[in-house]
């Protein structure tokens, strides 16, 4: 057989067959829910973070009955995974009593709790939190100082400025950054949230990047300021149909 009756044009197509299976399994290793996973999140806020959730929700298209936001009892954030753990309990009794609407899920996959750390950092109560969420079961979508520091990684970009030293530093960036409040109510917020969420995939960035830096500089844990949202953001995205992820694999 001559050289030329062996060579096959068509050798790219098996290339790029291997090349996409390698990159899937990545993805798959990598991935922080499967797709269809039900997830119970529980927010230590009553305005903002429900409000920024439902927002991802939809941008997802993932269906609403198997996601329930609802804010945690207090500010506490130890009574925030008390409830998650509550009500993920109460999802499995109701399931046996069958008195589950026909969509909602007999359990949750995930359950999160999504908390600030500062109050909780200043009362020393914050390894407190940490083993009470390992001990239930419940995951912490935590930010230092505060949920607004997730907020700013939309509006401003990569940042790890010094002067967000608490919660009030933090809310108040956030409102000049905007030039207006962002949390008077739901309505308020609906609109404020509105102006920056669709760059919420390149906030999970700005955010695995803040992370390396202060793992780089050894920085005290909960370093400030940081963020750990962007692991449930991205858990929420693997949740989604294929076709509705916003989100590439994590640099390791």
């Amino acid at each position: 057989m001559s050289e030329s009756a062996s060579y096959d044009p068509n050798w790219w197509r098996a290339v790029k067959a291997l090349s996409l299976e390698r990159k899937r399994r990545v993805a798959v290793a990598s991935a922080l829910a499967k797709p269809g996973d039900a997830f119970l999140i529980v927010t230590e806020g009553t305005v903002t973070e429900p409000v920024y959730f439902d927002l991802l929700v939809r941008d997802l298209h993932l269906p609403l009955v198997r996601i329930e936001i609802q804010p945690g009892d207090g500010t506490d954030p130890k009574r925030v995974v008390l409830t998650a753990e509550r009500e993920a309990k109460n999802q499995q009794h109701n399931a046996r009593k069958g008195v589950l609407g026909i969509r909602e899920p007999a359990k949750f996959d995930h359950v999160w709790a999504v908390v600030d750390t500062d109050v909780a950092v200043r009362n020393h109560i914050w390894n407190d939190v940490k083993q009470l969420a390992a001990a239930r079961k419940v995951e912490l979508a935590h930010s230092t100082p505060c949920f607004e520091f997730w907020l700013l990684l939309h509006i401003v970009g990569f940042t790890t400025r010094t002067d967000l030293v608490d919660g009030t530093a933090a809310k108040r960036a956030v409102k000049d950054a905007l030039g207006c409040d962002y949390s008077t109510n739901e309505e308020t917020a609906i609109e404020a949230i509105g102006t920056f969420f669709s760059k919420w995939p390149e906030a999970v960035g700005h955010a695995e990047r803040v992370r390396r830096h202060h793992q780089t500089a050894q920085t005290p844990q909960p370093a400030c300021p940081s963020t750990e949202v962007d692991r449930l953001a991205r858990a929420l995205n693997d949740s989604a149909a294929e076709h509705h992820r916003r989100l590439r694999p994590p640099i390791p």
